[in-house]
């Protein structure tokens, strides 16, 4: 509507309590694009990394969102990744009914965002237990992803831990997941800074690096009918 001021594509994001990167990052990718404006829902995880996360998780954060008449919804969390691609795909049919706007989930951007490459052969850097990566790795597989190389912290970490990680031990962590011949390298976990760094790796390993929680800006812009070329922050954004 000419002379509305302000963003007219409305986008909505579901964001777990325990993430401090979703709103920053997206703030930072999103900056100098004024005709989008950012909601955001928060909601509890469920206290164990095998429960899928659901709307009976999310109560009422959808709702609250749906309530700003939304051009597109995501859920902020990779829980999919291992818990079920296909139960992201139906909680993005629920968020649709509730929120009358297409939906996307980080797990499912992240699976389309390596089609969009035409990535088969990936690393995976997970900064969660081995014995889930191995989960993701078997849910990836369904989706004719191979994961050729696996990287995983050595102790355990509470997701506020995650999100305090330094540059430097994420991108030591992330090195191993470089493997030969693998096409693009993915970052599992939606409040590990690892996005930042997605330029800088890229240009030393000349392999794109799938960020999940850039994953969902990109597909999030797709469904909503509002993607553009985003300089900045790695191949997929800029060229896809």
């Amino acid at each position: 509507m000419a002379g509305v001021p302000g963003p007219l594509t409305r986008l909505g994001v579901l964001v777990p309590s325990s993430n401090s990167n979703a709103e920053t990052l997206t703030a930072s990718i999103l900056a100098g694009q004024p005709d989008l404006g950012v909601h955001y829902s928060r909601f509890r995880l469920p206290p164990s990394l095998d429960d899928a996360v659901d709307l009976g998780v999310l109560g009422g954060a959808p709702g609250l969102l749906a309530d700003a008449e939304l051009q597109a919804i995501a859920f902020h969390g990779t829980s999919g990744s291992w818990t079920g691609i296909s139960g992201d795909r139906a909680l993005c049919s629920e968020l649709e009914t509730v929120c009358g706007a297409p939906a996307t989930t980080a797990s499912v951007a992240v699976v389309e965002a390596l089609a969009a490459l035409s990535a088969t052969r990936v690393g995976l850097l997970f900064p969660g237990p081995a014995a889930i990566a191995a989960q993701i790795r078997d849910e990836y597989d369904r989706f004719g992803i191979n994961v050729q190389a696996v990287s995983v912290p050595a102790s355990a970490m509470s997701n506020p831990e995650i999100a305090r990680l330094a540059d430097a031990d994420i991108e030591a962590m992330a090195r191993p997941a470089f493997a030969r011949d693998v096409d693009a390298v993915v970052c599992v976990g939606t409040n590990l800074r690892s996005g930042y760094l997605v330029p800088g790796l890229e240009d030393e390993f000349g392999i794109p690096v799938v960020d999940s929680a850039i994953a969902t800006v990109w597909h999030l812009l797709r469904v909503a009918r509002a993607a553009r070329p985003i300089h900045g922050w790695g191949v997929l954004l800029a060229e896809h």
